[in-house]
């Protein structure tokens, strides 16, 4: 099941590939890419453009959002 969450996040990097995701204080691994997607707004949406990610670590499955015109990652998801 999927619990929703708003939630300011930072997902670190090595190259293109995603390794560590920060959530509060924690620190999870990132094991595996499992999905993206990109999902752009209309005109009355005011034209967002939001990549999402499906991140799956050893301590659960996160959805992050990253704001492609501010770069900021939000947590979104947590799958339990």
């Amino acid at each position: 099941m999927l619990k929703r969450s708003r939630r300011q996040t930072d997902i670190r990097f090595e190259g293109d590939r995603p390794t560590i995701l920060v959530r509060d204080t924690r620190r999870y691994e990132v094991r595996e890419v499992i999905e993206q997607w990109d999902v752009r707004g209309t005109w009355w949406a005011g034209e967002r453009h939001r990549r999402y990610v499906t991140l799956r670590t050893d301590e659960g499955t996160f959805d992050v959002a990253r704001d492609m015109k501010t770069g900021r990652w939000t947590l979104v998801g947590v799958y339990d």
